[in-house]
């Protein structure tokens, strides 16, 4: 069992803090990671790298010299054994997805977020941890989405947890509760036309496959979760972030759940509880996403 949590505004700067409050009304959905993707209102490409150890901080920066020049940067110790690289890069946008998947190449490096407006944090632990070991700092938001893990494989490696990105699209992230039961097929399916992965994780084979449909075959993004939900097998809700959407998408099944709830002023949430809405308004009352539901909603 995992959660998933998200929410849309016109424009915020306690954006961070509203949805880590809906991941905290999560916590007994799962503890043993938590992460969100914050995505902002910038004008510079921003990274966030976890490293297996400090000292691969010089592999980092030399293949960042190779693309451009660091600006603003930090690295810090998170909660568990990884430290984290985060700052600008002044660099050509055209060259973001060769970057990110050189850094991913290095067996010690593992990207978390790398983009124009997309800024994403995770850690081992709940919510409460997360904002311990993380300054999750954040400009003009419109929009986010998150997770809690209950971790359902032997790996708890922190970049096996939600979210996930993908160099293919690199402005997309996603967010599952479930499993897919066909992620073998479907993994070297995607690795025959070329997908290279980081992690053996499922969710990760969702966001490739997402950002695939999207990036090489045109589609937009309620198109690509359409052919997901006619692809994916296994019971799953999803939450797929762009830099202008939000888009949900439940299986057939439905024994997983989502609920979503819209405001009049375009405020929209998302959480697997209606719980997890109501630090954000406390007298919600949400829709349950419809069995094989697929929804986007533009920020």
């Amino acid at each position: 069992m995992c959660g998933i949590a998200g929410l849309i505004v016109k424009q915020s700067d306690t954006l961070q803090s509203d949805l880590v409050n809906m991941l905290k009304e999560l916590v007994h959905r799962g503890r043993d990671a938590t992460g969100l993707a914050l995505y902002e209102q910038r004008d510079d490409i921003q990274a966030r790298v976890s490293m297996t150890d400090p000292a691969y901080e010089t592999n980092l920066h030399d293949i960042f010299e190779k693309y451009g020049r660091i600006a603003n940067s930090k690295v810090y110790r998170g909660g568990g054994v990884f430290t984290f690289f985060e700052g600008s890069i002044n660099m050509d946008p055209g060259q973001i997805s060769s970057l990110h998947w050189d850094i991913d190449s290095d067996e010690n490096l593992c990207v978390h977020s790398l983009g124009k407006q997309i800024k994403v944090y995770k850690d081992q632990g709940s919510a409460e941890d997360l904002i311990k070991f993380h300054e999750i700092k954040a400009g003009t938001c419109t929009h986010g989405i998150g997770h809690v893990r209950l971790a359902t494989e032997s790996v708890e490696n922190i970049n096996f947890a939600h979210p996930f990105v993908s160099y293919i699209y690199p402005e997309l992230s996603l967010v599952h509760n479930g499993q897919f039961t066909n992620y073998f097929k479907m993994r070297r399916k995607l690795e025959h036309l070329g997908v290279r992965f980081k992690t053996a994780n499922d969710t990760e084979m969702a966001a490739h496959f997402i950002a695939y449909e999207m990036k090489e075959k045109g589609q937009d993004l309620e198109g690509a979760l359409h052919t997901a939900l006619d692809t994916f097998d296994g019971l799953f809700t999803i939450l797929v972030a762009t830099a202008d959407q939000i888009g949900a998408l439940r299986d057939r099944l439905a024994f997983k759940p989502v609920v979503f709830y819209e405001g009049e002023d375009g405020t929209v949430l998302f959480g697997s509880e209606q719980i997890s809405l109501t630090p954000i308004i406390s007298d919600v009352y949400a829709t349950e996403m419809e069995p094989g539901g697929v929804r986007v909603w533009s920020v």
